[in-house]
């Protein structure tokens, strides 16, 4: 089914002065449940479900435990994982040292950087009009 949009209309800034335009909005979906994914992986692979989540379990443990430490994650073609953050500028120098550098720190996350399976997926992924733009009114 791919990806589904509707036509919306916006006021730029939530201000009636400011121009009204017009955008795609994608509809979103029920995110599927990791109780959904343990399900299918164990009936794909006949493997147990209890198995599955303590396999799902130990990869997010060794995931987190690398990127505590550092180091980003190599996962072949589904992806790679690395931890990073960002700062904020500062004017002279001497206000990165010390314990001023880590205020400048505004955000720290996970960067994930798509592998072949995911870049391939995006690659055939349609994307099509749903049959109502309930957004738009004239």
């Amino acid at each position: 089914m791919g990806l589904q949009y509707r036509k919306t209309k916006m006021t730029l800034n939530f201000r009636e002065e400011k121009p009204q335009v017009y955008k795609l909005r994608q509809l979103t979906y029920p995110a599927v449940t990791t109780s959904q994914l343990v399900a299918e992986c164990a009936n794909s692979c006949s493997v147990n479900p209890s198995q599955t989540k303590a396999v799902i379990d130990a990869l997010v443990n060794r995931l987190v435990h690398y990127m505590a430490i550092g180091h980003g994650v190599k996962m072949g073609d589904f992806g790679s994982f690395k931890p990073t953050f960002n700062s904020k500028t500062v004017k002279v120098l001497d206000d990165l040292d010390g314990d001023e550098a880590i205020k400048t720190i505004k955000v720290k996350k996970i960067q994930f950087y798509p592998g072949k399976a995911f870049k391939d997926m995006l690659d055939e992924l349609s994307i099509t009009s749903a049959s109502e733009d309930l957004d738009v009114k004239e």
